[in-house]
């Protein structure tokens, strides 16, 4: 198959494009680096250097590359940037989302949108499942919630394209962890937690820590991803891929300071943090899919 990847220089896409490959399938990555690293792409893949949010230009190299399948990943994400630059992330995940969604129009190819569980906003009933609402507090409290309302703008956007013949599906990667992912300041729990301990010495937890999350390890998410992409008759259809094995913050903070000799420091709490998030996999029977990695051989293959 001939496969784009948006957003293939990070750690998500990146991973992706070394599955893509080593199944013997054509990738071209397009990504602009402000937050990918090109060194993370595989030098058989196709890299061209762009910006998401210009239609003409992702468009016109989607054409000219023909390709079977769009991974559509390209996003601004990263917790603390979604109050802090509010503005950009609309602006790049919902334009961002137009054009892939006119580059799969011009090339009569799928589409993959990767949304995310923030999509249901500050949701507490759990599981989070397809038929779960969206609830989102009002906007001058925070803006923690502009990156989960652009995801729930950009599922809008492509069950709207479905309607008019595109085939589109929506896959929601619940929290996966693993090499290559950032550990800064904008980075995911995980690493930001290990970069940490590793650095100062502290693992800082926000709030009480008795928050959960559902820790998904990379090396299961990929496969998953690339089914939804091969798989025929899936048009329409939205997928959760995440683990079960749900982890109090302070539980997880622990386990790594074990590992590392850090001690815990607790801090405010982000805005907007959801208490829990755990999936509903009732549509997964579709992909055979399921997470089977245990977070403590995760954490041991990462550290």
């Amino acid at each position: 198959m001939r496969v784009v990847v948006t957003g293939g220089a990070g750690f998500l896409g990146s991973h992706l494009v070394d599955l893509l490959l080593e199944n013997g399938d054509e990738v071209l990555v397009i990504d602009d680096l402000s937050r990918g690293h090109r060194e993370q792409v595989d030098s058989r893949a196709i890299f061209f250097e762009a910006n998401i949010c210009d239609p003409g230009v992702i468009s016109s190299k989607c054409v000219e590359f023909n390709p079977d399948v769009i991974h559509h990943l390209a996003a601004v994400n990263g917790t603390r940037r979604f109050h802090r630059q509010a503005d950009l992330v609309v602006d790049v995940n919902i334009n961002g989302t137009r054009s892939a969604i006119a580059a799969a129009k011009a090339c009569d190819s799928r589409l993959v949108f990767y949304s995310s569980p923030e999509a249901f906003g500050e949701q507490e009933s759990m599981p989070l499942a397809n038929s779960s609402e969206s609830l989102f507090p009002p906007a001058h409290l925070h803006q923690r919630h502009s990156y989960g309302a652009s995801k729930y703008l950009g599922e809008l956007m492509c069950h709207h394209a479905i309607t008019n013949g595109v085939d589109v599906r929506i896959v929601r990667p619940f929290n996966v962890y693993g090499p290559r992912l950032h550990g800064d300041n904008d980075g995911q729990v995980v690493a930001m937690m290990i970069s940490s301990a590793r650095s100062t010495g502290i693992i800082e937890v926000h709030g009480t820590g008795e928050q959960t999350r559902s820790l998904t390890w990379i090396g299961d998410v990929t496969p998953g991803l690339e089914k939804i992409g091969r798989l025929d008759n899936l048009s329409g259809m939205s997928f959760n891929l995440g683990s079960l094995e749900e982890i109090k913050m302070i539980d997880l903070a622990n386990l790594i300071a074990k590992k590392t000799d850090a001690t815990l420091k607790f801090v405010e709490s982000n805005h907007g943090d959801s208490n829990r998030r755990l999936p509903d996999l009732s549509m997964n029977h579709h992909l055979d899919w399921a997470a089977s990695t245990k977070l403590e051989d995760g954490l041991n293959q990462l550290l």
